[in-house]
């Protein structure tokens, strides 16, 4: 009896090793067969009990060197073969990849919240110049100082450099 169920049972384990197979064609025009469906705006078929073709050994079809896009067809080929090889691989991989841009976002703000109190601060500077008036400095040792007319003159000229370096219009 115990012979029977055994050898029921080495009789069905391929049956409950065997997974979906999808193969759909991604925006490269390259074949893929994966475990994992495909997102579900591309057409794909189910190899459920067809064998997949196994590789022949051959390297694939390499652009014409010369070729203004053959730099980049070897990158984007270096990268899919650096592909996640499982699920737990690419959703790190993915993970990763957000974690960067939201860092790098965080740093353009930053970046973008300076230059706009920059240019505030240029356009003030700028203000106060062009209004005129007796403008006051205070020089190292304390004092006031009254700027002159060539003072306010380079002051104002500075201003509008400052305007035009952080402001866009």
């Amino acid at each position: 009896m115990k012979i029977r169920i055994l050898l029921l049972c080495l009789v069905m384990l391929p049956t409950l090793a065997s997974a979906e197979i999808y193969k759909w064609k991604d925006k490269d025009g390259k074949v893929r067969y994966s475990d994992v469906p495909p997102p579900s705006n591309i057409p794909q078929e189910s190899l459920y009990g067809k064998k997949i073709p196994k590789p022949n050994g051959q390297p694939p079809l390499m652009p014409v060197e010369g070729d203004a896009t053959a730099a980049a067809n070897k990158e984007k080929a270096a990268a899919k073969d650096k592909a996640p090889v499982n699920k737990e691989e690419a959703a790190a991989k993915r993970a990763k990849e957000a974690e960067q841009q939201k860092k790098e976002d965080e740093v353009k703000q930053a970046d973008l919240k300076v230059k706009q109190e920059n240019c505030k601060a240029a356009q003030a500077n700028l203000r106060t110049y062009s209004v005129g008036g007796r403008l006051v400095k205070t020089n190292e040792k304390g004092e006031r100082e009254y700027l002159g007319d060539t003072d306010i003159e380079k002051g104002k000229a500075e201003a509008q450099k400052d305007v035009e370096k952080y402001c866009d219009s």
